[in-house]
């Protein structure tokens, strides 16, 4: 009983030292860039009529 205990233990920890790092670098291989690396998105009309922001500077 002890054998098949150790052995199966053994096998459970394997699995999740395989598993376990394989699905955290998937998730962060799959993770979308944080908002700092995206480019601005204008999200309405502007009021003044321009259409760059550069012209006000």
């Amino acid at each position: 009983m002890k054998r098949a205990h150790r052995t199966a233990h053994a096998r459970i920890w394997t699995a999740l030292g395989i598993a376990l790092p394989l699905a955290f670098f998937t998730i962060l291989a799959l993770r979308q860039s944080p908002p700092a690396d995206r480019p601005a998105v204008l999200l309405e009309k502007p009021s003044n009529g321009e259409t760059s922001g550069e012209a006000s500077q």
